[in-house]
């Protein structure tokens, strides 16, 4: 029986490690625009930074833009072993690469299945957005032209991403209705807004789109050889992501307005310079441990653990971290806040 582009993708998709910048990451974005449909084959286009892009409007009106990212967390490029239950599918011996795989394979089974909207594949999220930061520097035009932007890339059956790292990405009436508009369709989908979002493509165009958000794709233990996705869940969000009326969904946020997650005074009063300094040093000469706890702590209160997994301290400039020395050395009022947040962006090196 022949299958389902969502699966014939996902197969692939999954069978396949691609790190960021390999030719296993070329050839997979090439084999997705030979497996378009023949109508949009020959008007999708990759750009410099590798992305591919594909237009299904059919209406000046229509303003979705869908995301997924095609590169995998693997170290190595080589086959991946998928091992297959009724409920959850996984990789033996290597980490799934259903992040963001599984999105790649929605966006593939929304081309087909003719949800009119414009179609990004992105290369080197897993290495800081690369691709999605050249769309910002380079297609602000065309990324302005969208009142949504949507990732298929967040752990778990449950959530739609309300905040990305440091501020609000999408209303919480935006939320709600998409929220709604999955449970009408499938009644067992029930989903929740959720601020505890951390990074995918979609946060790098708050300050051109409106709403942006990032919606549970069902794998879980991300960047882990524990990683598996929810087959059950995944099928059914499928199904559920066709029959929804995108471009009905409201826009509310204002794009112009920056609205980062409220702390209360949370920092001044609870973090002194003296700690803030003392990490600092440590990281000066080798010791990161210290920095990255600090940072994970204060920036992503309500889950540090998993936030340090996505800080690379070696992306810090030596010269940063002078700057901050010499700045509180020189006994005037130091933005910590302001400092770590700058360290956090450095640091960041993921979805």
């Amino acid at each position: 029986m022949k299958k389902s582009i969502l699966h014939l993708v996902l197969d692939k998709a999954l069978s396949t490690k691609r790190p960021h910048d390999t030719q296993q990451t070329r050839d997979f974005t090439l084999w997705l625009w030979d497996n378009l449909p023949a109508h949009l084959r020959d008007d999708a286009m990759v750009d410099l930074a590798g992305n591919l892009h594909v237009d299904s409007r059919t209406d000046i009106n229509q303003a979705t833009l869908f995301v997924a990212h095609v590169d995998t967390v693997h170290k190595t490029v080589g086959k991946n072993r998928i091992r297959k239950t009724r409920s959850h599918w996984f990789a033996d011996g290597d980490v799934l690469g259903a992040d963001d795989g599984a999105g790649v394979a929605m966006l593939m089974h929304l081309i087909h299945s003719g949800i009119p909207a414009y179609y990004i594949f992105t290369q080197g999220e897993e290495k800081g957005g690369i691709g999605a930061k050249h769309l910002t520097d380079d297609h602000a035009e065309l990324l302005a032209q969208f009142d949504r932007a949507i990732a298929f890339d967040r752990r778990g059956i449950d959530s739609i991403i309300t905040h990305q790292g440091w501020g609000r990405c999408c209303s919480d009436q935006f939320g709600s209705a998409l929220c709604d508009a999955i449970g009408e369709i499938d009644f067992d989908l029930m989903h929740l807004n959720d601020d505890s979002g951390i990074y995918t493509d979609t946060a790098e165009f708050v300050d051109i789109i409106p709403e942006c958000t990032n919606i549970s794709i069902g794998y879980d233990k991300e960047h882990t050889q524990n990683e598996s996705l929810n087959i059950v869940y995944f099928n059914r969000l499928a199904i559920a992501c066709t029959e929804i009326r995108w471009d009905d969904l409201p826009v509310v946020r204002d794009p112009a307005i920056r609205e980062s997650l409220a702390f209360d005074g949370f920092w001044q009063d609870d973090l002194d310079s003296n700690e803030f300094y003392n990490a600092l040093l440590d990281a000066r000469y080798g010791h990161h441990r210290p920095l990255v706890d600090l940072v994970s702590q204060y920036v992503h209160p309500d889950d540090p653990i998993l936030m340090a997994r996505h800080l690379n301290p070696y992306q810090v400039n030596l010269r940063t971290i002078d700057q901050m020395l010499d700045d509180i050395d020189s006994m005037v009022d130091t933005d910590i806040e302001s400092h770590i947040y700058r360290l956090a962006d450095d640091m960041y090196s993921h979805s």
